[in-house]
């Protein structure tokens, strides 16, 4: 029964992380504004409803909720996973089902009637679309469902004078949902098949002077050359192939990141984390010393069920990002760790450049947010789709000005 409950609670958690991915989630501004929100005006309602406990008893836990949402960046990677799913139950439970259990508690007065519209609006800020319809239709469900339990619907009678301002009300919010969540949802469309185009045709330009270059430098005659300056043109022919190489290997990367939509590939095969990581070393486009950057430590070696060449594309991501930062800084090495216990398998990229803004944390697996002014805020979400096509996820420890670390945890591994 216990593995049943948690087989179905992860496959919410999913559906709720691939959602919020999509238009991010404020955690700690909506615990903050939520828990004060419900705990300032309690000297109200104990004046209102001083006979009934049922509804200190909602407000309480909606206090409750909202601060343990406030706090939640506290959470370890274990709870962290859950915290999307955790976020849309309590955006249910503080707005549209409290609002509802309300509303069918003191009946259809204006003071609700407001309530219910900007409970509308809080979510239509907060959630996307489709998020929306669910969270607010359980919400409102969930509300009429305890309410009627608790003989709370005897009050539910709409007056004749606030019957058309209030349908008036609500028609125009829900427009507002419908037109602009829409146009937002195009906007990201749009902004990816621009990407995509952009990079298909930089790529074709790319590839076909490249391609010339590299069958040149195959053809090379050195033959009538003295043995000594043959060994320096074949040393300087071999570098400039690798540097061509090297392009060729983040044009493909590049292009991986942008095409993948997030499917399940079809071919998965077993693979052992420890060759995964040698590989992706071995083929990533080192440029001059970056590769004594790189320290990498197998611990516990594990196998998994993935494919090979999108999860060594999700390493090249992190190596490129940690590549970056300590560019940037001039300072820091990379540190690649595999491990396992009897809880979970791991695989973690560290690097000691500069961590990442207390700020962006939370954003840096979004669509298209980027704290580079030259990159492109595709990567940390591809990784992220990536992995989590494969039965796994990332996750992100940072202090700022000391390190981070990207942690992919393995639901299913051996």
């Amino acid at each position: 029964m216990i593995g049943w409950v948690k087989h179905w609670l992860d496959k919410l958690a999913g559906v709720s992380e691939k959602r919020v991915e999509e238009y991010g989630a404020r955690y700690v501004a909506f615990g903050v504004f939520s828990a004060v929100n419900y705990l300032i005006p309690m000297y109200m309602w104990s004046e209102w409803h001083a006979n009934d406990i049922s509804v200190y008893a909602v407000r309480i836990i909606a206090i409750v909720l909202s601060f343990i949402l406030a706090v939640s960046d506290s959470w370890n990677d274990t709870l962290k996973k859950y915290r999307p799913l955790f976020w849309h139950f309590t955006v249910m439970f503080c707005l549209p089902f409290l609002v509802t259990f309300m509303l069918l508690f003191d009946g259809f007065t204006l003071y609700w009637i407001v309530n219910i519209n900007i409970a509308v609006l809080f979510g239509i800020i907060l959630l996307d679309f489709a998020s929306f319809t669910v969270v607010y239709s359980v919400g409102v469900a969930l509300g009429v469902f305890v309410s009627y339990l608790l003989g709370h619907t005897v009050n539910a009678e709409l007056p004749k004078y606030l019957m058309y301002p209030y349908f008036y009300m609500l028609i125009f919010v829900l427009g507002i949902l419908i037109i602009f969540a829409r146009d937002l949802n195009k906007k990201y469309n749009l902004q990816m098949k621009a990407m995509r185009m952009l990079a298909a045709s930089i790529t074709h330009e790319i590839r076909t002077p490249l391609s010339t270059i590299s069958l040149i430098l195959h053809g090379l005659d050195l033959d009538g050359l003295s043995e000594e300056k043959r060994k320096k043109q074949i040393a300087k022919r071999d570098m400039a192939l690798r540097e061509v190489n090297c392009v060729f290997n983040i044009i493909d990367a590049t292009l991986t990141k942008l095409a993948f939509n997030g499917s399940k590939y079809l071919d998965h095969e077993e693979l052992s984390a420890g060759d995964c990581i040698k590989k992706a070393i071995d083929e990533y486009p080192f440029f001059q010393d970056d590769r004594s950057l790189v320290q990498v430590k197998i611990v516990r070696d594990f196998h998994f069920s993935a494919s090979r060449n999108l999860f060594i594309h999700v390493i090249f991501n992190l190596i490129q990002n940690a590549l970056y930062q300590i560019k940037a800084e001039r300072r820091g090495q990379i540190f690649i760790t595999v491990d396992r216990s009897k809880k979970r398998a791991f695989i973690s990229v560290k690097d000691t450049a500069t961590g990442i803004r207390p700020e962006y944390i939370n954003d840096i697996f979004k669509p298209l947010f980027t704290s580079k002014n030259e990159g492109t805020g595709v990567g940390l979400y591809f990784c992220k789709t990536a992995l989590r096509s494969m039965d796994a996820n990332i996750y992100c420890q940072s202090v700022y000005g000391k390190y981070a670390e990207f942690t992919i945890r393995f639901d299913q591994a051996w």
